[in-house]
């Protein structure tokens, strides 16, 4: 089960996250994000944790926005991969050439099928909001991801997930990865260490009991 950080907005955070076991952390550069940073700041925060971490992925995350800045950043930052969380069409996505792609659907705007239209890596599911694009804290109902998740070669479920629901969205869901942003905050763009920890403990216990609950059916 992989584990995704995102809206990380600063290097001391991202070590922590990264220490903590997390697989992946999303730096977000949409200006119509509360998380936003600029790509010198995400230059910081790779340098600070590349030469430790190397095993923690960099997922840059974009909303509708030109492609030139999204190939540019991709490259300068040297992203393992890119998140495209806005209403970027399938005609976009055949335009970048990345190492590994995200697109996100918004359910209560998208049908979760409308993911067959799309050639990625990974679709990730969050929760259509007016306020934001994504970072909301808003769940929606995880049978819909259930029903997606034998038809994409990787789902990410995002969308409300806390460290008291994820355990029983994971079972219902069984998903690729989850990603979380909200739930390990003290505000927008600033992760409570702590709150990490216990959202990623409860994730890798629960990835313990199918071990042996596996184990014990041999």
């Amino acid at each position: 089960m992989q584990i995704k950080i995102c809206g990380i907005t600063n290097s001391q955070d991202a070590l922590a996250c990264a220490a903590a076991g997390v697989d992946m952390i999303g730096l977000n550069f949409s200006p119509q994000s509360l998380r936003r940073i600029s790509p010198a700041i995400a230059t910081e925060i790779v340098a600070a944790i590349r030469p430790r971490f190397g095993q923690t992925k960099v997922v840059g995350v974009f909303v509708d926005q030109e492609l030139e800045f999204v190939r540019k950043v991709t490259k300068d930052l040297a992203l393992d991969a890119i998140q495209l969380h806005g209403e970027e069409t399938p005609r976009y996505l055949s335009k970048l050439d990345v190492p590994f792609l995200i697109k996100a659907l918004r359910i209560g705007r998208y049908s979760a099928f409308a993911a067959a239209d799309y050639k990625c890596d990974a679709i990730l599911l969050d929760t259509w909001s007016t306020k934001s694009p994504g970072g909301t804290g808003e769940v929606f109902p995880w049978s819909v991801a259930a029903a997606l998740q034998p038809h994409v070669n990787r789902l990410i479920l995002a969308g409300g997930l806390t460290s008291k629901n994820v355990a029983d969205a994971i079972r219902m869901v069984r998903p690729f990865a989850v990603d979380v942003c909200s739930d390990v905050e003290d505000g927008p763009g600033r992760k409570d260490h702590l709150k990490v920890r216990r959202f990623i403990a409860v994730v890798r216990a629960l990835e313990e009991e199918k071990v042996s609950s596996e184990k014990a059916s041999l």
